[in-house]
């Protein structure tokens, strides 16, 4: 009877050992076409072969569910193909996932914010990337795209605390951006009839930047719409000292103001110390020799406005006034010819503003390019 008991339970006991064998067997065997097939995956993706990829991570996905990287790589795909709401619901559920590592949160909470993101969604995408942020400070990629956030959001006053506290440099260009900052805040209030917050703002703007050319224009503006024109006048001035390449952006808003003043004659003397200062200031020119015509100087108006076009010789305006002074003196062969001259010119007439980091062009300079996003790319 012992001999007969012995005998089943080592029988058992092979059962046993058989089905745990065959366990890990067809659990490595399962194991090895996963791995293989999510590396045809990586590669597929690598060659831009996004169908393939995809293919090949949801297969992995079946093979091997605790494969994290290859329901991300798949959600990674949706958001490619601006499926947005499945690479969201792929990657949410992901973190309905129990016992996931720290870095394995952070990963997918950073493909989440991605998509929301590229889908327009900037206020959650926020939200999520200030919980990243909390789990992580000195996550460099989570600080930059929520800086990017909260710039696009136009909240420039958390855009200045993150900036000044996670971003810093030698060369000065952090503390440019942070007086544009304050400037587009300043903006923001004198569009709102804060004059005096605004202005209080854009002088703080020029605490980070002295050489700051919209805190001037603006803060000028914000005295002149006031009523302040003594005190516009004077911001406008010290825009063209510390500024004198931007000068000629404030010329006629200068010329407004000390003609109200009753001392339209000082502009004059602004163009002439511009000039003395810079002899190849065009803008300075050119609005001397619109003064000229003015005051029946045609002559020496006909005069600047050659010298520009020896500087300059698609120069628009200046062929445009002298069209009409020779229409005035009875030259019709000369305007003719810069008519002609002006037709050509309007054909191929580009931009006067260019990014340059981005190349595009405007019609207008902006403090940060509406395109690229770049700051202060304008070279003003």
């Amino acid at each position: 009877m012992e001999h007969v008991l012995k005998w089943w339970i080592i029988a058992a006991a092979l059962v046993v050992l058989f089905f745990i064998i065959y366990w890990f067997s067809s659990r490595k065997k399962k194991a090895k076409p996963a791995e293989k097939i999510y590396v045809e995956g990586l590669r597929a993706l690598l060659s831009g072969e996004d169908r393939i990829a995809f293919q090949k991570f949801r297969s992995v996905a079946d093979l091997d569910t605790n494969n994290i990287d290859a329901y991300l790589k798949l959600g990674d795909i949706f958001r490619k193909k601006k499926r947005f709401d499945r690479a969201l619901q792929v990657h949410r559920q992901l973190l309905l996932r129990h016992s996931l590592s720290s870095e394995a949160k952070k990963e997918i909470k950073r493909a989440i914010a991605q998509d929301l993101i590229e889908s327009g969604d900037h206020h959650k995408a926020t939200l999520v990337l200030e919980e990243l942020l909390k789990m992580d400070e000195k996550d460099l990629g989570v600080t930059t795209k929520l800086l990017s956030e909260y710039e696009e959001q136009g909240d420039w006053e958390k855009a200045l605390s993150l900036r000044e506290k996670f971003f810093k440099d030698k060369k000065g260009k952090n503390r440019k951006i942070l007086a544009l900052y304050k400037v587009f805040l300043g903006k923001k209030l004198k569009s709102e009839g804060e004059f005096h917050k605004a202005r209080v703002i854009f002088k703080e703007a020029l605490r980070y930047d002295e050489a700051c050319v919209p805190a001037y224009i603006y803060l000028g503006d914000a005295y002149y719409e006031e009523k302040r024109v003594e005190e516009a006048v004077s911001s406008w001035r010290k825009l063209l000292e510390t500024s004198p390449q931007a000068a000629y952006l404030v010329f006629e808003k200068l010329e407004k103001a000390l003609f109200e003043l009753g001392n339209y004659g000082e502009i004059e003397k602004i163009y002439d110390q511009i000039l003395r200062d810079d002899p190849q200031n065009i803008q300075a020119l050119f609005a001397l020799a619109v003064l000229d015509e003015k005051r029946g100087r045609k002559a020496q108006a006909e005069q600047k406005h050659l010298q520009i076009l020896d500087q300059e010789p698609d120069s628009m305006p200046s062929k445009l006034s002298l069209i009409k002074l020779y229409q005035d003196k009875g030259e019709k062969e000369k305007a003719n010819q810069l008519v002609d001259s002006l037709f050509d010119d309007f054909l191929n007439q580009t931009e006067r503003f260019f990014c340059e980091k981005c190349g595009q062009s405007f019609s207008e300079p902006h403090w940060r390019c509406p395109f690229c996003k770049e700051w202060n790319s304008f070279g003003i």
